[in-house]
């Protein structure tokens, strides 16, 4: 059980995804004994993350998730909480899906934190991939990983933090393999660190490796509205990051259907909620 927190930017482009997810990898193989957390961003979707869990004879718990960004445009903060109660999934910092069904109860076996791009051969999930293409990359910025200790904080503790500046071969295995359904062989020429990120590359056989530009995190991404709810005297809204007073405060920014908004007011407490007053 824990947390897994993951600092990321997928690709774009149809016929394949980025991820990252914990997996058990018993051995001797079982599949009576599968146990899997995802997160899985498809290239051919613009506006979407993908949670699953896999448990036993490989069962999906497929929940799919509107996003109000581009996550091939820039890096996000995506994570999910394990514990034997629930799985949650966030979205910078932000909880967006909680699976509490009784499925979650047999997520019980140790699992190891994994990452990979790669091209399924079921093109009614990820679409078709054009080769003319390649190379494609995913960018990994950070990884963090948090022990769940019930009771103490918030029921987890931090126990590492990996910037991914290179290979830490001590935490850290290059995969050489692959499995039915995936159209890609990994190769550890195509694990490679640059700039300070971990870049996962989708190549052709003969130009392997990472021949991108320098990696910049650029924040292109408006402020998103994370939750807004009803109040005696107005409608508190809550932002994803600091909006500016002005813009905060800009009636004509806030559309409620069947409503007229007359003032918006940046409250004191926190420079990413505002106040807005309908008639």
């Amino acid at each position: 059980y824990g947390r897994c927190e993951v600092g990321m930017k997928s690709s774009g482009g149809s016929g394949m995804l980025c991820s990252f997810f914990t997996y058990h990898d018993g051995f001797p193989f079982s599949a009576a004994n599968w146990n899997e957390i995802d997160i899985e961003i498809l290239g051919r979707y613009n506006n979407e993350v993908q949670f699953n869990t896999i448990t036993a004879f490989e069962t999906h718990h497929v929940q799919r998730k509107v996003v109000p960004f581009n996550p091939h445009q820039a890096f996000h903060v995506y994570a999910f909480e394990w514990t034997p109660d629930y799985v949650a999934w966030f979205v910078d910092g932000y909880e967006v899906f909680r699976d509490t069904r009784d499925h979650i109860a047999t997520l019980n076996r140790e699992q190891k934190i994994m990452m990979n791009i790669w091209p399924p051969i079921w093109v009614d999930w990820t679409g078709v991939l054009d080769p003319t293409r390649l190379p494609i990359y995913g960018y990994y910025d950070w990884i963090r990983y948090y022990s769940y200790t019930p009771g103490t904080g918030d029921n987890f503790t931090l126990q590492w933090t990996e910037q991914l500046d290179s290979w830490d071969q001590a935490r850290w295995d290059k995969a050489s393999h692959t499995w039915n359904g995936n159209n890609a062989n990994f190769i550890h020429d195509n694990a490679v660190f640059q700039d300070g990120y971990l870049v996962l590359c989708l190549t052709t056989p003969t130009a392997t490796g990472y021949n991108g530009n320098a990696i910049v995190d650029l924040d292109v991404d408006p402020p998103w509205l994370v939750w807004a709810h009803a109040e005696e005297s107005g409608i508190d809204v809550y932002f994803s990051e600091p909006v500016e007073t002005a813009s905060a405060e800009t009636v004509g920014n806030y559309i409620i259907r069947g409503e007229k908004v007359v003032s918006a007011t940046e409250t004191q407490e926190s420079k990413i909620e505002s106040q807005i007053t309908a008639a």
